[in-house]
């Protein structure tokens, strides 16, 4: 019985795998509900995010409370951004449309419109669990979002990766389309949230870490991401 009490324990292997999975599937559950309203798919995202860091950050978190937190803490400034960003793609999208209707060197400025979504695509991967993690002003972390996905390229690339494919293999696998819509259910959108935010907090553990108490010299000069370290939210 010893074995079998072990076993189950939370802090056991199998215990906190569970744990994760639990907390795996109530944020993407939370995320589906909150994002009814569609307006609000940028703050639901944005508490995804926060949660998953969280979870990356303690182990174990109580995802109904951390999820709330942060969608109430960034509702009014990730919905703002998720609206800018969405007109953004609609206007992009429509020049894209229209320079596809001619030849010529109009017909080369759709290459110009790829790059701009192209960039679009990145800063919003970043910007939302940038916003999670830190506080600022709106242009502060699009800027500071944009700092920290040229930094790390390799790790650019792995978000980007995990944002596009689930989605690629989705639309083009029909045959398959009831077995990926149980999963998007489940865990996809959190079990992206989670892999990207293992690959960023690499890159934000620093700043957190200073924003938690370490002391450095006021005229010592700063990075554009190192001004984000009195900005932290995910203080344990």
């Amino acid at each position: 019985m010893n074995w079998t009490r072990s076993f189950l324990d939370n802090h056991s292997v199998f215990g906190r795998l569970m744990t994760r999975c639990g907390i795996l599937i109530a944020g993407n559950l939370l995320f589906l509900a909150f994002s009814l309203p569609v307006i609000t798919i940028g703050a639901s995202w944005t508490a995804l995010c926060y949660t998953m860091l969280k979870t990356l950050r303690s182990g174990e978190v109580n995802p109904f409370a951390a999820f709330w937190k942060g969608f109430r803490e960034n509702l009014v400034q990730a919905t703002a951004a998720f609206l800018l960003l969405s007109l953004l793609t609609v206007f992009l999208m429509l020049e894209l449309f229209w320079c596809g209707q001619f030849e010529g060197p109009v017909a080369l400025f759709r290459y110009g419109i790829l790059a701009l979504l192209l960039a679009e695509i990145v800063t919003a991967a970043y910007l939302f669990p940038t916003m999670a993690a830190f506080r600022g002003t709106l242009r502060e972390l699009l800027r500071d979002s944009v700092y920290f996905a040229v930094g790390h390229p390799l790790r650019l690339v792995l978000v980007l990766l995990a944002h596009t494919v689930p989605a690629a293999l989705t639309y083009f696998d029909a045959q398959r389309l009831p077995l990926y819509a149980f999963l998007w259910c489940l865990i996809g959108f959190s079990g992206i949230a989670m892999f990207c935010g293992k690959l960023m907090l690499t890159s934000f553990a620093p700043l957190l870490s200073k924003a938690e108490g370490e002391e450095t010299d006021g005229e010592e000069e700063q990075s554009q991401g190192e001004i984000l370290r009195d900005m932290e939210k995910l203080g344990m």
